[in-house]
């Protein structure tokens, strides 16, 4: 496929990753179909490069408008603050309906499309966050861990039309995913518990801490990211990964929490064996 074929379907362009990876495939020479939810916020940067497009069409009328689409990224995403006894259903209900059902419902939209071609590529930004649980954020760990498992066994279903996945998991990238005017919600604090201060306190000033201050650069990562998803510069020659840890952050935590599950496995393997009918019964 001709690099100046490629139309791309870009969830979430407002900012962060969607943003620099609209404008490194338009760059590129590729159409870019940005989906915002504020297109306003992209009028300055579509008016002046003709190879993006911003979109607020319902997905199912993308094949039939724009004759394809050849790359689906989900990356629209943002982050519940809080503790899990202080979250309302509500709450929690809109955090897996933007990171986990969201998406999965972009792609079984597509997928018709996609099957009736043999071909696309679907690209998950997930997190770091899907490896380990954090006090006072766990609905934003949970929606990514099962959005991460969701996706992965779809790729496993879905391969067998020529259609790719790799799951992305980005470490902290300075975006404005931990920004408080932008994609962070924090419990009320009129809601909080007293019983939880410490961590909700914790929280506040972590949060604060990290935002601008996070090791990954955005247009870095979009960068690799657009040239795994294509198989060209640093990832030239390259199948399309399964998974690919963004960040050296991302690649360590997920190490460490691969090795301290391993190590409890190890530590109960024969008291866990304990539960197994006796081999040749």
């Amino acid at each position: 496929m001709a690099t100046t074929s490629r139309i791309w379907l870009i969830t979430g362009t407002s900012s962060g990753f969607g943003l620099e990876l609209a404008k490194v495939a338009a760059q590129r020479g590729d159409r870019v179909l940005a989906a915002t939810r504020s297109p306003q916020k992209l009028a300055k940067l579509e008016s002046t490069n003709p190879n993006i497009k911003a979109i607020q069409e319902a997905v199912e009328t993308i094949p039939a408008v724009y004759g394809t689409v050849d790359i689906v990224v989900n990356n629209a995403a943002y982050v519940q603050g809080g503790v899990l006894e202080e979250a309302t259903p509500e709450e929690i209900q809109r955090q897996f309906q933007a990171n986990t059902f969201g998406p999965l419902d972009l792609y079984r939209t597509l997928l018709p499309h996609l099957r009736a071609k043999w071909s696309g590529t679907l690209v998950t930004i997930g997190s770091m966050a899907a490896w380990y649980p954090m006090a006072g954020c766990n609905l934003y760990n949970a929606s990514k861990a099962a959005l991460r498992w969701l996706a992965l066994g779809l790729a496993g279903e879905v391969s067998q039309f020529g259609i790719r996945h790799c799951l992305v998991e980005p470490g902290f990238f300075r975006t404005q995913l931990l920004d408080p005017t932008a994609n962070i919600t924090m419990t009320a604090k009129s809601s909080r518990l007293a019983a939880y201060q410490d961590v909700n306190d914790t929280n506040d000033s972590n949060f604060a801490a990290f935002n601008g201050a996070q090791l990954g650069n955005p247009v870095k990562g979009a960068q690799v990211i657009y040239e795994v998803a294509t198989s060209t510069g640093v990832a030239e020659g390259k199948p399309l990964p399964i998974l690919l840890p963004l960040g050296s952050d991302a690649t360590e935590e997920i190490s460490k929490t691969v090795s301290e599950t391993l190590a409890a496995i190890e530590e109960w393997r024969e008291i866990s064996s304990l539960t197994d009918f006796p081999k040749g019964s």
